[in-house]
């Protein structure tokens, strides 16, 4: 079971890094661009002494658009400043 550790809220820069595309029914099976749909980040800790966390990319109701696995949490928090620019500080943790 994975557990929250850290989040924050982002905004896609004009000109994003990296972009998600998801298949789309409604266009036939051509793929939807869903970079634009994310607006807060959460990573969870996988809880399996991998070291590996999950990067969530959520919309604004909180469903998740898009998810990435990385080797700790350094790598993860660096995958999301090359994609969002978010420094460390910008990091709030989940209160339990």
């Amino acid at each position: 079971m994975a557990k929250k550790i850290l989040w924050t809220e982002i905004r896609v820069p004009e000109y994003p890094r990296v972009r998600f595309f998801l298949k789309d029914s409604s266009l036939r099976g051509k793929l939807k661009d869903v970079t634009n749909d994310v607006c807060k980040l959460v990573i969870e800790d996988l809880e399996d002494d991998s070291g590996f966390c999950e990067l969530l990319r959520l919309n604004p109701e909180g469903k998740l658009v898009w998810k990435t696995k990385h080797q700790s949490l350094q790598e993860t928090k660096w995958q999301v400043q090359f994609e969002y620019g978010v420094p460390d500080e910008k990091w709030l943790k989940f209160s339990e």
